[in-house]
């Protein structure tokens, strides 16, 4: 019977005739081998992936175009593409190309381009343009078509400003000759050029400056440069010396030697920014580590708690004039009060230790009488065992009956001494937790806001973090409502800062004569609040916002003899069981935003 070959079905059905005919174990490969022959088929090897997928997990990723490598290659593996594998290994094998690659000559003009002085490129942005240049590639000839571009492209700000400007020196003049505006690192690798730079060397200017220009240059150098490097003498004097010169005449020659003299500032500026905020960086982390010195060292630190919380978090910001003045003035108030109460304390525990002693004085005193008494009674004892007559005993009880007597009396004094010491201990205990729970809030006088006594963020942080916490334990809903007074601008503008500050203060009022204990309000920025509500719903936090709504409609607010009705937009959302608190509160805020945008005094949910 003939097989039919276009058959799979009656192939593998001779297939297996054969084996048993033939008596060949039934392996794949006797099966495949006898398949292809009944089929008149050539074999094909087989695709040895396992080995090649072992060979790929051990190929190295240490740089950026190894790793791609070895993804190409497990792909390949993957796809059981031959084809692919002989293209991947004919470019790793060219790799040996990069050895043709003319590295000399370019680096011979990297080096003078980037040393050469270009219009409109400095040397902060041609070095800036080669790092990024560099850390973008590991490939070797990438690398030289990008170094080569570099070049062409500051030599093609070389070739621009000599076609725009015949003074412009030919390109053998040394670095430091012309202008020094900047390109970005983009720019300098395609030649784009730059406007944002002072252009000293266009035709409209001539080498020349108007007088007015001349001035103003003249004025940033004196007034604006020199306050910023007091700590370096001799710049000051050369910006100041420049200044002089550019002011001797109406119209200003830009000559070489001005030039020169104006980069050579300009370089020796970048110099002490550079260096200036090297040592403001390194100040910084300097105090931090202090900062994180004392917490660990403080054992009682609730005193310094607050300061250091505040400090800790200012300095993870970026600093300016108003934030720091406002934390010198609270900590300065914070430290002024803690000193009171802490001369108070110190007072205190004093008295205690001053009862304390004569507690001890009384006690010895009391166990010296008590020592008298007994030797009293065994001298008595004695003289009973002697007694012959009842006249002797009748002297031993009287001298026992006056003994007793008097040690009752010391023993009344002591407890009365005592009683009184017991009474002066727990006064003193409780003025000292007094003052102790005023220290502690003097402490956290630096987590509520100055103006409304709202917390301030670093409090609200605080509450939010424990109610989520707490929230978490217990599985309970805890949602955020951050509100926005409507038209505050227009507020201050009409009625002055003073009645916008009167304002957010009759805001808080009523806020807080409105939520629960439990509930927490934060002043998140200038009239925008936080409002935190534990075990509270979505549909109950809503209703709790336009209960204050409402409330703030029956409390009208007095700006001088103005009655003026305050109200807030405001977004509620429902804090998830995993969620932080910054992704709620930007869902709060953008529902507050909607509810701005839907007419003002509304509620919305996120």
């Amino acid at each position: 019977m003939a097989v039919d070959h276009n058959n799979p079905t009656e192939i593998a059905r001779e297939t297996f005739r054969l084996l048993a005919q033939r008596r060949v174990p039934p392996t794949p490969a006797n099966f495949e081998r006898l398949y292809h022959e009944v089929a008149g088929s050539t074999p094909q090897e087989a695709f040895p992936a396992r080995r090649l997928k072992n060979l790929a997990a051990s190929l190295p990723r240490d740089n950026p175009e190894a790793a791609r490598t070895a993804r190409r290659f497990e792909q390949c593996v993957a796809k059981g593409d031959w084809d692919a594998f002989a293209g991947l290994i004919g470019e790793m094998c060219g790799g040996d190309n990069e050895q043709a690659l003319q590295w000399g000559p370019a680096i011979r003009d990297l080096v003078g381009e980037y040393e050469r002085s270009h219009h409109g490129v400095t040397a902060a942005r041609k070095r800036e343009a080669l790092q990024h240049v560099l850390a973008s590639t590991a490939d070797a000839t990438t690398l030289h078509q990008r170094i080569g571009g570099l070049v062409k492209g500051w030599r093609h700000h070389q070739s621009d400003a000599a076609a725009d400007d015949p003074t412009t020196p030919p390109e053998s003049a040394p670095a430091g000759a012309v202008g020094d505006a900047a390109p970005i690192a983009g720019a300098a690798a395609t030649g784009a050029p730059r406007t944002d730079g002072p252009d000293f060397d266009g035709p409209a200017t001539a080498g020349k400056v108007d007088g007015r220009l001349a001035a103003l240059i003249a004025q940033l150098l004196d007034d604006g440069l020199s306050p910023l490097i007091v700590d370096v003498p001799d710049l000051v004097d050369e910006l100041h010396a420049l200044a002089h010169d550019l002011r001797e005449s109406p119209v200003a020659q830009l000559d070489d030697g001005c030039r020169q003299r104006l980069e050579s500032v300009v370089k020796r500026l970048e110099w002490v920014a550079e260096e200036q905020l090297a040592v403001r960086s390194g100040l910084i982390g300097v105090l931090q580590l202090i900062l994180q010195n004392i917490s660990q060292l403080v054992f009682d630190d609730r005193w310094l708690h607050g300061q250091l919380s505040v400090l800790t978090e200012v300095f993870t910001r970026p600093l300016d004039v108003r934030t720091l003045d406002d934390v010198e003035r609270r900590l300065r108030d914070v430290i002024d009060k803690q000193g009171h109460l802490k001369q108070e304390l110190s007072e205190a525990q004093r008295r205690l230790k001053t009862m304390l002693a004569g507690f001890v004085d009384r006690l010895a005193e009391f166990s010296a009488t008590t020592g008298e008494y007994h030797d009293a009674i065994g001298r008595c004892a004695e003289r009973v065992a002697k007694a012959e007559d009842i006249t002797e005993i009748s002297d031993v009880i009287e001298e026992i009956l006056q003994q007793t007597r008097i040690a009752q009396d010391a023993a009344q004094r002591s407890h009365r001494e005592i009683n009184g010491l017991r009474e002066q201990v727990e006064a003193a205990n409780v003025e000292i937790g007094r003052l102790q729970h005023e220290l502690d809030q003097a402490s956290e006088m630096v987590r509520h806001d100055a103006l409304t006594g709202a917390l301030n963020r670093k409090g609200m942080d605080d509450a939010l973090a424990r109610e989520i916490g707490r929230a978490r334990r217990h599985d309970s809903p805890l949602c955020v409502g951050l509100l926005d007074v409507d038209n505050f601008k227009q507020l201050n503008d009409t009625y002055g800062h003073h009645a916008g500050d009167d304002a957010l203060r009759h805001l808080i009022t009523v806020i807080r004569e409105n939520v629960r204990p439990q509930d927490s309000v934060a002043r998140y920025g200038g009239e925008e609040f936080v409002i935190v509500l534990p075990d509270t719903g979505t549909d109950d936090a809503v209703a709790t916002l336009t209960r204050l709504q409402r409330a703030l409609t029956r409390r009208y607010f007095l700006a001088g003899n103005s009655k003026l009705l305050i109200t807030f937009s405001a977004g509620v959302t429902r804090i998830a069981a995993e969620e932080r608190a910054e992704a709620a509160i930007e869902r709060a805020d953008r529902a507050m935003y909607l509810a701005k945008r839907a007419g003002k005094n509304r509620v919305m949910t996120a």
